[in-house]
């Protein structure tokens, strides 16, 4: 999550706060986390799924040259967020098979829906807040099935 401010003068936005749940250098996947097993919940064939998370520990590096280069010399405040994330319907079913040698070696199986997110993200003495999930909509949101790497047969 970033954090903007707009600057008196110009009402330029500035980044104040860059939140990120990774270390700097990244230890795995960048900007991702493990979750315990029993935040996710997916009805593939319903074309339903949620993640949740709560009290997740983030890093503030300030802004996002810090968090892609290298922190100050260490991430300041740290913060928490929590979040819902809610998929529902099935708009289309998509099947994708890409044997491309050089962009492909994947195939899957898509439900594209919709998408609700509600969250909360708490530094020192403030605390940011969504709105409901209610209220929240999306453009475009999509779950399914992938295949690839060993798991994708070439054949």
């Amino acid at each position: 999550m970033d954090v903007y401010q707009l600057r008196a003068s110009d009402q330029t936005p500035t980044q104040i706060h860059d939140f990120n749940p990774s270390t700097f250098p990244p230890l795995g996947l960048f900007w991702t986390i493990e979750l315990p097993e029993d935040s996710v919940e997916v009805e593939l064939g319903k074309g339903s799924a949620s993640l949740r998370g709560f009290d997740v520990p983030v890093f503030d590096y300030g802004n996002i040259i810090n968090a892609l280069f290298g922190p100050p010399p260490s991430p300041l405040p740290t913060g928490s967020v929590s979040f819902r994330v809610v998929w529902s319907g099935v708009d289309q079913r998509v099947h994708i098979r890409n044997i491309d040698p050089v962009y492909g070696g994947f195939a899957g199986e898509f439900i594209r829906n919709k998408a609700q997110m509600e969250w909360t993200a708490e530094v020192g003495d403030y605390i940011f807040e969504s709105d409901p999930l209610a209220t929240s909509s999306s453009a475009f949101a999509e779950i399914g099935r992938e295949r690839n790497g060993s798991f994708f047969p070439q054949g």
